[in-house]
């Protein structure tokens, strides 16, 4: 066991995707706020996303070797397994060089072995668990950890012990944007497609075929579409070719908080992220959950969404070009219903989630 350490840095573990790094995001953010004189450091693989939005937020960002196990080929499974010693000398040696006051785990390849290093060496430690269902090293670490916060209830019982139900951290700009006009201020309904950074040909196909569907509305609707890199001349090709020839299709959008803040329908994958950034603008959707998701994690979390009267949920099994246009008309077809989705979607809203982890991360350091 390590003495209390006087030092102020807080260290984060994990990353690989969006749906982990931008929570860890805005808890380093809170965290550092709260005191100048704090510190963040950032430990993540060389593969994942980390390795840009880290950075470009303005934080240091260290590496440790590690590469996942599950879902794996024998062959790099094994390869896989042979690089853990390795992964776990590095988090020993990052842990002796940073000290850290407190160490949380978000999710991904590299929180295992910083966790469960820091754990067995004393150091507080808390998981931040996103999702609904959680991945296979959240719920490995959860035996070993001082604290866990979930976002949604329904993760407490599969990590099978208690915890705190803190929502997911969501950045401020998401709580604080105001769309010019408020909602439904226009006669023409704005809908937004988008499966994640990367696009979804899932979505891209299924939205292309929903256009001829839709043709009814083309003198009341206008389409954001953001398709992927790799899919985009193909995307661009079907709408110049469809009665919405005028939308804006592109490979990417940034910022997204303008993005979904001024659409009135959202159909887009369902990870954890998303559906915190939804519930903080109070955006009706159409989730249509990545079907190989582990666990099947995202339909559990756009259920709980469906839940509340945010959503509707389409599965990839279920999903045809008729179903979708159908779903998209009739929500923007019956008076103030996107409204009343979008106010539905809103009470999953977590404004306080990272505030919240930042004070059980200060408790653990207490304690």
């Amino acid at each position: 066991m390590i003495a209390p350490s006087p030092s102020t840095t807080l260290m984060i573990a994990g990353g690989g995707t969006g749906g982990h790094i931008y929570p860890a995001i805005a808890i380093a953010q809170e965290y550092k706020g709260r005191d100048p004189k704090r510190q963040v450091v950032f430990v993540g693989t060389e593969y994942g996303l980390e390795k840009t939005l880290v950075p470009k937020a303005g934080f240091p960002l260290e590496f440790v070797s590690v590469r996942g196990l599950k879902g794996k080929g024998i062959g790099e499974t094994l390869l896989n397994i042979l690089r853990l010693p390795k992964g776990f000398i590095d988090a020993w040696l990052l842990l002796t060089k940073y000290l850290p006051a407190a160490v949380i785990g978000v999710g991904g390849y590299a929180s295992g072995p910083v966790l469960l290093v820091a754990a067995l060496r004393g150091f507080p430690t808390l998981i931040d668990e996103q999702n609904a269902f959680p991945g296979l090293t959240n719920r490995l670490l959860a035996k070993v950890v001082k604290q866990v916060a979930v976002g949604f209830p329904e993760a407490l019982p599969r990590l099978g012990r208690e915890g705190v139900v803190t929502g997911n951290p969501v950045r401020r700009e998401f709580f604080d944007f105001k769309r010019a006009g408020g909602e439904g201020g226009s006669e023409r309904q704005r809908l937004l497609v988008f499966g994640g950074s990367q696009g979804s040909k899932i979505l891209n196909d299924a939205m292309t075929g929903a256009l001829l569907f839709l043709a009814h509305l083309k003198d009341r609707l206008e389409i954001v579409h953001q398709t992927g890199p790799a899919n985009l001349a193909e995307v661009q090709k079907a709408y110049i070719a469809s009665a919405f020839s005028g939308s804006r299709v592109v490979p990417y959008l940034d910022p997204i908080v303008t993005e979904i803040g001024n659409a009135d329908l959202v159909v887009s994958r369902s990870g954890a992220m998303t559906i915190g950034e939804l519930a903080a603008l109070g955006k009706a959707a159409v989730l249509v959950p990545f079907a190989r998701a582990t666990n099947n994690h995202q339909e559990l979390n756009a259920r709980a969404v469906e839940a509340v009267g945010g959503a509707v949920v389409i599965t990839e099994s279920e999903l045809t070009p008729e179903r979708l246009a159908g779903a998209i008309s009739t929500i923007l077809s019956e008076s103030g219903r996107s409204i009343r989705m979008g106010e539905g979607a809103r009470r999953l809203a977590a404004p306080d989630a990272g505030r919240k982890i930042v004070d059980l991360i200060e408790l653990i350091q207490r304690n």
